[in-house]
């Protein structure tokens, strides 16, 4: 059975400094902040996923150095930092050893940050590979019309699925943006805007019930923390479609258009024409 030195858990969070941190000295370059960064995170992502790297001028090198560099790096995984660690001094960057040590002052977060929605796509990927989920709207609305004079509001649902694993995730967001009421085309992006607000923190809530358990001897799995809660309790009744349609007596695409009449019925549009007519699928690549 193994004990909880063996097992790590990585929630979908910004990872806390201590445990999770090294600094690394030694580091020789001439170019800018940016490329040296790429090039110590291609190195040290070799033992696992890193959430941050930031490199900086090591103005207190005892060789009196221009191109002498620090970074501070810090891991997903505990089990990832200590494997960095043991590698100390057998590491190379640009052709350079350098030096690995645990960071001394850390920082404890007071409240857990989610990750965003990129980083969180991209830690579920690296564990348990492309094409591992699937993800519908279970519901999208326009919520609080009567009360909202100077700002659009939508809700929206969504469902994360791993089939492989049998997992599910839900997450529910809300999107909100000024309203721009002066033309049809203002507040056609308004309602764009808190669309695609809502659908984003939806798909970030959902994924931050994920957790990776990772075990001392390489195995990886992933659970769902079923204590998060979400902004409401969504109703059942929004997996039921009210309405079905089967077939339609002509074809859209047979009917023809002009150009100045769509224009002059768009400026005439209200804000519930406008509504329904932009599609939230249109975001589903956010």
């Amino acid at each position: 059975m193994a004990s909880l030195q063996d097992v790590d858990v990585i929630p979908f969070k910004v990872p806390q400094t201590d445990g999770h941190q090294v600094s690394v000295i030694g580091l020789r370059w001439d170019g800018s902040v940016e490329c040296l960064e790429q090039e110590v995170r291609q190195v040290f992502e070799l033992f696992g996923p890193l959430h941050r790297v930031t490199v900086k001028k090591d103005a207190f090198c005892p060789e009196d150095r221009d191109d002498a560099w620090y970074a501070y790096m810090t891991f997903f995984s505990r089990f990832d930092c200590e494997e960095a660690l043991r590698h100390n001094g057998k590491i190379l960057v640009l052709g350079h050893k350098v030096r690995v040590r645990k960071t001394k002052k850390t920082r404890a977060y007071k409240e857990s940050l989610e990750l965003s929605l990129h980083k969180s796509q991209e830690l579920l990927i690296h564990y348990m590979g492309f094409n591992c989920w699937t993800s519908e709207i279970v519901h999208f609305e326009r919520v609080n019309k009567e009360d909202l004079k100077d700002a659009v509001r939508y809700l929206c649902l969504v469902r994360i699925r791993m089939p492989r694993e049998g997992l599910c995730s839900e997450g529910l967001g809300l999107g909100e943006a000024p309203l721009k009421a002066k033309s049809a085309a203002g507040r056609g992006e308004s309602l764009s805007t808190a669309r695609r607000f809502a659908f984003h923190t939806a798909m970030k809530a959902a994924f931050s019930k994920f957790i990776i358990i990772k075990l001392r001897n390489g195995k990886v799995t992933v659970e769902v923390d079923t204590t998060q809660t979400d902004l409401q309790i969504y109703q059942s009744a929004w997996d039921n479609p009210l309405v079905e349609v089967i077939d339609i007596a002509h074809d859209p695409e047979e009917e023809d258009s002009d150009d100045d009449d769509i224009a002059a019925i768009f400026e005439d549009m209200e804000d519930e024409e406008l509504d329904n007519l932009l599609d939230v699928t249109a975001y589903d690549d956010v």
